[in-house]
């Protein structure tokens, strides 16, 4: 053994260079190793009416609107998701939700979450209204037809516009959700921007301009809110905290309400979201980290030279502590 050791050590430059082109051809081949993974299972859904356009975030470096805002710090979190977590696209308008696609994972399919979320705009909408509670329960709805187990994501301000005279009546008989209602803007009252189709900035909302309550229908429970709507001045959005925190109560999925960039990250990535499953890890980071210190010792790093010497004297006297510490 100890011969062994020694031949490694005086054929070494040929040794590592050999250990480095074989784990850099074995990056090539783009290796993977099916093992036990904390992932994360997610449809996200946006909230896209105008209310979202209203302009309450001063954060350096990000948009001072709800929705850009939320999707830049969705595209920070999506960077961080481990591979083998799933993520899905939804939008919100009116009283329902469209899903762009259901998830997919994000290691493979990165690019196509990635494009679509950053082209998700307030213009895709297909009513100007907002009920959110409504929204909320379709979301849940079609999520368990069609993924049952993925986390719900429902990005929001809370907002319901026109405010309802009744409220509408939960159809999943008090089963508990897994997933986050997250809450943008800020608690003050401020106006919100009104842009034309083409999206330039032509004035603001205004409460005339606000459509009255719909009647009640078969979607609605019997109980009344009485609402006193203004018939002047300009409209005003905030965060409606209380709101979203009744509809976290009611359905399981849990309010966060979103301060900072780093609230998406801390919400999405909580403990109670993720799941452990057998997923596809690549080993190119691993792979190519050793080649990379293979490649140091070769050229003779001072750093690493100089810690190999501590190994190589020993070696050359045939010390058996330093074979022992070798294989220790």
């Amino acid at each position: 053994m100890r011969k062994g050791l020694y031949l490694f050590h005086s054929q070494g430059p040929w040794i590592h260079g050999l250990i480095a082109m074989f784990l850099i051809a074995a990056c090539l081949l783009l290796p993977e190793w099916r093992l036990p993974s904390k992932i994360y299972r997610t449809m996200v859904v946006l909230d896209i009416t105008q209310s979202m356009n209203t302009k309450d975030y001063h954060e350096i470096g990000f948009p001072e609107d709800r929705l850009s805002y939320a999707k830049k710090a969705l595209r920070e979190w999506l960077h961080a998701l481990p591979c083998g977590s799933e993520v899905g696209l939804g939008v919100f308008t009116t009283q329902t939700v469209h899903f762009l696609f259901e998830p997919i994972e994000i290691c493979h399919h990165f690019t196509v979450i990635d494009d679509s979320l950053e082209h998700i705009d307030w213009r895709m909408a297909w009513s100007a209204d907002s009920h959110v509670e409504m929204g909320l329960y379709h979301a849940i709805r079609e999520l368990q037809k069609m993924a049952p187990g993925v986390g719900l994501a429902f990005l929001t301000d809370g907002q319901e516009t026109p405010p309802q005279t009744t409220i509408p009546q939960p159809d999943f008989g008090g089963q508990r959700f897994k997933g986050v209602i997250l809450g943008f803007g800020g608690l003050s009252p401020v106006t919100v921007p009104r842009y034309d189709r083409e999206n330039r900035l032509i004035g603001i909302w205004e409460n005339a301009d606000i459509e009255k309550p719909p009647l009640s229908t078969t979607v609605y429970s019997e109980k009344v809110e009485i609402r006193i709507l203004p018939t002047e001045g300009p409209y005003l959005s905030w965060l409606d905290e209380s709101h979203l925190k009744a509809l976290s109560a009611t359905t399981g999925l849990l309010y966060h309400r979103i301060d900072r960039p780093s609230d998406v990250m801390n919400s999405l990535m909580a403990e109670d979201q993720a799941e452990w499953r057998t997923a596809e890890k690549d080993l190119r980071p691993y792979l190519g980290g050793i080649a990379l210190v293979e490649l140091f010792v070769l050229l003779g790093i001072p750093g690493l030279r100089d810690g190999m010497s501590w190994i190589r004297g020993p070696l050359k006297k045939g010390s058996k502590k330093a074979v022992s510490w070798f294989f220790s």
